[in-house]
């Protein structure tokens, strides 16, 4: 495995619980052209459209990578698995160092828009 993540479960009791993830990428990872990944995710008693994640990547409060996927029609009570392979916008050498030589400076942001039923 060249790249993890894990969740910090003692933070599950205050409000920033489902926010504490802790990656830890090794410098093969920041390096990589191309990235896959799995998400997992149910839909409640309502059909949604147009479910978007925009996700956000900063080090030291700088941008470095951001990322907008668009998941379309989900049918209520569903569970989806949704797979991706996406392009990585190149890191420059002295950022990839900066970056792990310090791990925890390095953040990120996602957010969620759905429209609820289908008309």
């Amino acid at each position: 495995m060249i790249g993890q993540m894990d969740i910090d479960y003692d933070s599950f009791n205050n409000d920033n619980c489902f926010r504490a993830i802790k990656y830890t990428f090794e410098e093969d990872v920041l390096r990589l052209p191309v990235v896959s990944t799995t998400l997992t995710f149910k839909v409640g008693d309502q059909p949604i459209d147009n479910f978007r994640m925009i996700e956000r990547h900063y080090f030291r409060n700088q941008l470095v990578k951001s990322y907008d996927f668009t998941f379309g029609f989900c049918i209520p009570g569903s569970i989806n698995t949704w797979d991706a392979i996406y392009n990585v916008p190149p890191l420059k050498a002295d950022t990839i160092q900066e970056m792990i030589a310090h791990p925890y400076e390095t953040t990120s942001d996602s957010f969620y828009f759905v429209e609820i039923g289908r008309a």
